[in-house]
């Protein structure tokens, strides 16, 4: 599941702001949520993100099993230690790989090089065209893609596009723009030469690293990406202006 975070497509903007790119979101102290809220079924990937409902859904057996056998309630709620060493089997062990070998024998040594090299060389190309069509003369623009660490559900992707402003640097996206970014970042399909949502999860999972950033000097974009960005605003149509970042 792909999320593209700008102040516009969450429920609480104000979670965005502080901080300097690359800006952790997924994993930040603030909760944040699609603006559609349970619409979503991103919001419901989303919730499992955060340990309050991992933990109640990890210790739901001790309350059935005090329900089940009421005789042994005492030592089964005094029993803190037990809860905490459950908790953390499943975190460990369950939800995330924790074990090195394992995680080496994920991807061979070229595949991971191959596809850390697809991820830059593609987010460079979606930056170049975001801050052209933008118009941006100066200044970094970075692309963060953070990827949830655990394993055996489905994978859950949060992209932004970070600058340098103090105090809210998650940059606004347009609708247009926001599909520019994952068409631009990730194939339908897997295949040779190709880079999906799943490749990518199996590439953080192997080095144990969840957020990936590239940062792009607008003042290194080309005048033929400038003009490319400008013919696109032009066949777009006359209501179609860049903005400015």
């Amino acid at each position: 599941m792909i999320f593209v975070v700008t102040p516009d497509t969450v429920s609480n903007p104000r979670a965005l702001l502080g901080g300097s790119p690359p800006r952790k979101i997924l994993t930040g102290l603030r909760s944040v949520f699609p603006a559609r809220l349970m619409l979503d079924r991103i919001w419901w990937r989303l919730a499992l993100e955060y340990p309050l409902l991992r933990y109640s859904f990890a210790l739901s057996p001790f309350p059935a099993a005090i329900l089940i056998w009421p005789d042994l309630a005492l030592p089964i709620s005094g029993a803190p230690l037990l809860m905490f060493l459950f908790i953390n089997f499943i975190e460990g062990n369950v939800l995330s790989i924790s074990d090195p070998d394992r995680r080496r024998r994920l991807l061979p040594e070229d595949e991971v090089a191959r596809r850390r090299d697809l991820l830059e060389s593609r987010a460079r190309a979606v930056l170049t065209r975001l801050a052209a069509g933008r118009d941006m003369a100066d200044g970094e623009i970075t692309l963060v893609v953070e990827q949830s660490p655990m394993a055996p559900v489905p994978p859950l992707t949060v992209i932004s596009v970070q600058t340098e402003v103090e105090g809210a640097p998650v940059v606004a996206l347009d609708a247009q723009e926001r599909a520019m970014v994952t068409e631009g970042l990730f194939d339908d399909f897997h295949g040779a030469g190709k880079l999906t949502e799943r490749c990518l999860h199996r590439l953080s999972l192997r080095e144990n690293r969840f957020l990936h950033a590239v940062t792009l000097d607008a003042r290194t974009i080309s005048a033929h990406a400038r003009m490319a960005a400008l013919a696109r605003a032009r066949a777009a149509g006359p209501d179609a202006q860049p903005a400015r970042a």
